[in-house]
């Protein structure tokens, strides 16, 4: 009897003991997570501006072509306590544009042809850091709610920017040569920085015991400001023949910027998958 009394009781204890391990494990939980979004966007349109640069021509012919690529990721950690969720992130956004377009206009009544070609070229990228606090509301098995507020800080890189663009006109008749302009345009894009406050809600759903999968709307409402510049070399060739014209011109200057601005900045999709443990 005091045999069976005693197996009981370790029992008893074995459970307590688990059960608080248990316990012990939820509150110090932590996750290692990585993250896609879309690039935090604010009105700064010469640093960030994802819009189609080279206009398309409705002629007889006319080839465009435009390959983009936008897009942020980075890894966060999250160290969870009694319910509270601290949280840093580190990303990083990536920027790569290219556009072309060459289109031909003919022009019976005046006798010649037009061709021109155009080239854009564009790529920057920025570096991404949060930090935040938020609270865990469990809502039901296996899915929890997190909100609170995130500290954003966004350094825009030096960026760089290349657009040509030719123009060739020649008569009908014969294929002589009447005009030739040949222009390049180098931009050179200064840093600029943001930092501001955004609220978190974050739902998460555990696919297994160690898996999780989270998304988020990021939105910040941030201060900009810079006191760099950026420079910009035009250069330019152009050939007349008829008039035995030929010109080279070579144009240099810089914007000194002064940015200081306050902003919402638009939303910007978040999908987080994260290891527990």
């Amino acid at each position: 009897m005091t045999k069976t009394i005693s197996y009981f009781l370790l029992l008893i204890s074995l459970g307590v003991h688990s059960q608080e391990l248990k316990k012990t494990e939820t509150k110090k939980k932590n996750t290692i997570s990585v993250e896609f979004y879309q690039p935090i966007q604010n009105s700064i349109r010469e640093f960030y501006n994802d819009d189609w640069v080279i206009n398309t021509y409705p002629t007889e012919k006319n080839n465009y072509s435009r390959s983009s690529f936008s897009n942020a990721f980075g890894i966060s950690y999250e160290r969870i306590k009694n319910n509270a969720v601290f949280r840093v992130r580190l990303g990083i956004t990536i920027r790569d544009i290219k556009e072309h377009q060459d289109f031909e206009t003919i022009n019976t009544a005046d006798n010649y042809r037009t061709e021109v070609n155009q080239n854009f070229k564009y790529n920057q990228n920025h570096i991404n850091v949060f930090v935040g606090i938020a609270k865990r509301i469990h809502l039901a098995n296996n899915f929890d709610f997190d909100f609170g507020i995130d500290l954003a800080s966004i350094y825009y890189l030096k960026g760089k920017s290349d657009y040509s663009y030719s123009i060739y006109q020649e008569t009908i008749s014969d294929n002589s040569p009447l005009y030739e302009q040949t222009i390049t345009v180098d931009d050179r894009i200064g840093n600029i920085y943001s930092f501001g406050l955004g609220p978190v809600f974050k739902p998460q759903y555990s696919i297994t015991k160690n898996l999780v999968v989270s998304a988020e709307l990021q939105v910040y409402f941030m201060k900009t400001f810079t006191n760099d510049k950026s420079t910009r070399l035009e250069i330019s060739d152009r050939v007349v023949p008829q008039e035995n014209i030929t010109e080279h011109v070579e144009i240099y200057g810089d914007i000194k910027y002064d940015v200081n601005q306050w902003n919402w900045t638009k939303v910007s999709p978040l999908i987080r998958i994260g290891y527990q443990f």
